[in-house]
């Protein structure tokens, strides 16, 4: 009677146990018979397992024993133990490692890299670079070496919302409007005057309120000349501090406007010089007062002068060779 070892589990009757009744020489229980079966079953598991340098039967290098689906045990190479389902939690590590995997889909063993860090706290994503295009808004600062930008960021095409860049804004359709310029392109006067330099002024189109002057070492202002040849004249708001001549061989009438027609600023001076052979005349408009000496309105011959000096909102004072 054989061990069935290792082809099948031995039986009683391969190996059978002895009980204190047993006698050695009982059916089965024969010496030979016991140590021959107990020797052939020592064999085939150390040929199946392989001891001292016995190769182990049908085994190959770094296989295990791995029970098979009859409840065999046959050599085999070891088994991966990949998990296919993981439970993950929440975290607030500030130095999470970011999992990786290297290919899309299978039973693959997760690993992680020094150049791909998260902080949970923040939600911030590090890594030591980006490549790929972008979608969406962009928050934040950006900062290092810029590359090569594409699109209407590169070329300025145009801006969905109004944008203000140091005083300088632009609506985003056409409209860019510059600090000290109005809208029809022309500098603005108002508001705190800075240093003008350069050439000669020659757009300044209006004047307002200066309200003090200090002039360092000498003012010239040449006086405009307002030339008169006709009979009659009424002055103008451009004729304030003008030298009004009068060159007529007749007889001239030069007329004070109201301050409801030509607003003059109280204090405003008018000279007047007779360079004709007639008179000039100095009439009041309607509601004008014109004081003089002895109520005298007449420039005083050829080459007489006179001075007029708004003094009150329809007063004038005038002073001069009268007649």
């Amino acid at each position: 009677m054989a061990s069935s070892y290792p082809g099948a589990l031995d039986t009683a009757t391969q190996q059978p146990s002895p009980s204190a009744t047993t006698e050695m020489d009982d059916t089965g229980y024969e010496h030979h018979t016991v140590h021959q079966n107990a020797s052939e079953a020592l064999i085939a598991l150390e040929t199946k397992l392989g001891v001292g340098a016995t190769t182990a039967a049908t085994a190959s290098t770094d296989h295990v024993l791995v029970k098979q689906a009859d409840g065999d045990t046959e050599w085999a190479a070891a088994p991966t133990s990949t998990p296919t389902a993981i439970t993950v939690a929440d975290t607030t590590d500030t130095t999470c490692s970011v999992a990786l995997f290297e290919a899309a889909t299978g039973d693959l063993a997760p690993k992680t890299d020094g150049g791909a860090t998260y902080n949970a706290a923040t939600g911030v994503l590090t890594a030591t670079g980006f490549a790929g295009p972008l979608t969406g808004n962009v928050t934040g600062n950006a900062s290092g070496t810029s590359g090569s930008t594409t699109g209407n960021a590169a070329t300025a095409t145009a801006l969905a919302t109004a944008r203000d860049i140091g005083g300088v804004s632009f609506d985003g359709t056409a409209a860019i409007t510059l600090p000290g310029v109005n809208s029809a392109g022309n500098q603005n006067t108002s508001g705190t005057a800075a240093t003008v330099t350069g050439a000669a002024q020659t757009a300044i189109t209006s004047v307002g309120t200066l309200t003090s002057l200090t002039v360092s070492g000498g003012l010239v202002a040449p006086l405009q000349i307002n030339a008169q040849t006709g009979t009659t004249y009424t002055f103008v708001i451009g004729d304030a501090g003008k030298f009004i001549t009068s060159s007529n061989s007749s007889a001239q009438t030069f007329t004070v406007p109201p301050n409801s027609s030509v607003p003059f600023v109280v204090g405003t001076q008018l000279l007047i010089q007779n360079l004709g052979t007639a008179d000039c005349t100095l009439a009041e408009g309607s509601g004008v007062t014109i004081q003089s000496k002895d109520s005298k309105k007449k420039v005083d011959g050829q080459w007489a002068a006179a001075t007029m000096v708004k003094s009150a909102t329809d007063t004038w004072s005038l002073f001069g060779a009268l007649a």
